[in-house]
């Protein structure tokens, strides 16, 4: 619950006391460390030391508020920094570690904020964060970027939605790369360019990542340039630390040209040169399954845990592939009406979660819905029932998106929830809960 839905009106008598008495009245003496974090459930945005993408397989809760903030949020700050000097401290703090810049008119005045404040025990502002998400959709200043990143000696997560929602505008500043490594090179865990508006350049990105050594999650949309062979051999991306890779659907401009790739294969090709490249490796996030590429898993596939995909692009290779990854604990399907070709083994596959391919409800006629959600889903749990795989042990729908009308389908629900009880296979919900509970939750 916000602080904004709460209400409290002083008495005549009470409004006219100095606030720091009226505060002791209304207050009860806690030490400051407690009223922190009672402070903290109100006014912190979700998501400031979130490294790891989201779980399909983890609890319903919101373990970051992206891509969208509650604009509550903001107004429960305001009225919770007025209430003493002592409780603005704590609030300006918390506010600080997670930044959503919006614009470039936002930009300036958060450097000249940064680089002015202090507080009393000569802590800087900057020295709380630890995450910062630039979403400016027009022109900026990129070395006002710089001028906030030397503020920030901590950061640990930076995320890149600038330019476009549609196509790749224009390239990620290189003085952006470089004064990421320059003022956050040792704390930086998570780098992720959530949309296609300001993709780097393969060569910069290169230069980039090397100069992490401790970088563990990385999320691209598009490259938005790589390297003509007249140019000679491309510069070798190495990953010491990377545990999670996570490629997206790439958009495609207006006008393709020769050095953007609408594919992955390059980038795979180029991460499959030399097996060092990707030591820790083990998550593979690709939404835009690669046409030519199996030497990335013939390479990297042994070192993956968890790996995640769509039918709509892998309905014929899913098989090798998985068959290329003998130690995946996880498979992760975003299914939409395709057909899908699925493995017929896997000695160590242990959970399946399927999503849908389209995230948003939308309403359709129960005709429609049954043949273009219903019955594609059934036919990929028909596909995973043939697959044998001895350490199954849960297959997960996860009901939402277009698939949120599945639990409604009561008897088709009980049915699949019996043929995989008989087998000892858990049939679950997204929040973990079994199917045959369906009935108590209409």
């Amino acid at each position: 619950m916000r602080f904004s839905r709460l209400s409290w009106r002083p008495s005549r008598r009470s409004s006219e006391l100095p606030s720091e008495e009226l505060n002791s009245l209304l207050l009860p003496r806690l030490p400051t460390e407690i009223w922190r974090k009672v402070i903290g459930y109100t006014v912190r945005l979700a998501g400031a030391n979130t490294i790891e993408l989201d779980d399909p397989f983890g609890p319903p809760h919101w373990n970051e508020e992206y891509p969208e903030i509650d604009m509550g949020l903001f107004f429960d700050r305001r009225s919770l920094s007025l209430v003493c000097s002592s409780w603005r401290d704590v609030v300006t703090e918390i506010s600080a570690e997670y930044i959503v810049v919006y614009s470039a008119k936002q930009l300036k005045r958060l450097v000249k904020k940064y680089e002015s404040h202090k507080n009393t025990n000569g802590k800087k502002l900057g020295d709380w964060t630890t995450r910062i998400d630039f979403k400016i959709l027009g022109d900026y200043n990129h070395w006002h970027v710089v001028r906030l990143l030397r503020c920030t000696p901590k950061l640990m997560i930076y995320t890149n939605k600038n330019g476009p929602g549609d196509s790749p505008g224009k390239c990620t500043p290189i003085e952006v790369l470089k004064g990421l490594i320059s003022y956050c090179a040792d704390t930086l865990r998570r780098v992720e360019w959530s949309g296609p508006g300001e993709p780097p350049r393969f060569q910069d990105l290169a230069f980039f990542c090397n100069h992490l050594p401790n970088l563990v999650t990385l999320r691209l949309m598009a490259v938005y340039s790589y390297p003509m062979p007249e140019h000679g051999a491309p510069p070798i991306l190495v990953l010491p630390t990377l545990k999670t890779l996570s490629l997206g659907i790439i958009p495609e401009p207006a006008e393709l040209q020769p050095e953007y790739a609408v594919t992955w294969d390059p980038l795979l090709r180029y991460l499959s040169l030399h097996p060092s490249q990707l030591p820790a490796l083990e998550r593979f996030d690709c939404d835009l399954f690669p046409l030519l590429t199996m030497s990335f898993f013939d390479m990297h596939g042994h070192k993956l845990r968890v790996f995640r995909t769509t039918t709509c692009f892998a309905d014929a290779s899913l098989p090798e592939a998985v068959a290329a990854c003998p130690n995946l604990h996880h498979l992760v399907i975003s299914h939409g009406a395709e057909v899908v070709a699925f493995p017929q083994y896997h000695p160590k596959l242990q959970k399946i979660c399927i999503l849908p391919s389209i995230e948003v409800e939308v309403g359709i006629p129960q005709k429609i819905f049954d043949n273009a959600v219903m019955s594609p889903l059934d036919s990929i749990l028909k596909a995973v029932e043939n697959m044998t795989a001895p350490c199954l042990s849960e297959v997960r729908v996860r009901n939402s998106g277009a698939f949120v009308d599945v639990i409604h389908q009561v008897t088709w629900l009980n049915y699949w929830w019996r043929r995989w009880n008989i087998r000892g296979i858990q049939f679950r919900d997204k929040a973990g809960t079994s199917y045959d509970q369906v009935k108590d939750r209409k």
